[in-house]
């Protein structure tokens, strides 16, 4: 569901299931596998593909992979796209978890180093459907939010709680994602050359 909120993308069912499509940059290729993991037995193989950025005429590595059609995803494309546009589900409140939470801040989270907090984009979303995220982050996990312009900060205070939430729940190459600073480094040197 996490991956939902955030990423992921369910396509329309039409004289099938939906199901999931999971992308990244290669550089999140062990968010990518930890992700995977997480949506096994649905997951299909992991495949690594160029993409060719428009603006600028760069090419980039990349790397994803779809699950299975399901009967499960197309409950969750009719929960996320009532109307055929990405939505937050009403009952969110009661379905989302700290997994869900710790997959949405890997995929749109960001920590501002600045602030010392975690933002989390949401442009994907309405002006309601952001409320009612902010609203849920209060009512599910007792984090205090604020939204500004097509962000939502998760408050300084807060911090603390959410990195007790969701930090198990991430591989430790995304902890930077909530400001805890990894001492080494992972490289997959194989996939990051074009």
């Amino acid at each position: 569901m996490g991956c939902v909120l955030g990423d992921g993308r369910l396509d329309k069912p039409f004289h099938a299931n939906s199901r999931l499509l999971v992308r990244h940059s290669i550089k999140q290729y062990m968010y990518l596998l930890h992700k995977h993991g997480v949506l096994a037995p649905y997951s299909l193989s992991i495949f690594v593909y160029d993409i060719i950025d428009k603006r600028s005429g760069r090419t980039y590595r990349a790397a994803g992979f779809n699950t299975i059609r399901s009967d499960y995803f197309t409950y969750l494309y009719r929960l996320f796209y009532p109307n055929d546009t990405k939505a937050v589900p009403h009952d969110l409140v009661e379905i989302a978890n700290e997994i869900a939470l710790a997959i949405f801040i890997g995929d749109d989270g960001t920590y501002d180093i600045n602030s010392k907090t975690v933002k989390i984009s949401v442009d994907v979303y309405s002006y309601e459907s952001r409320i009612a995220i902010k609203r849920r982050l209060s009512e599910r996990f007792g984090l205090e939010a604020t939204i500004e312009k097509d962000r939502i900060y998760v408050m300084r205070r807060s911090m603390p709680r959410l990195a007790d939430l969701v930090k198990d729940y991430l591989p430790p190459s995304m902890h930077y994602k909530l400001g805890i600073v990894l001492y080494t480094r992972i490289r997959i040197a194989s996939f990051t050359s074009t």
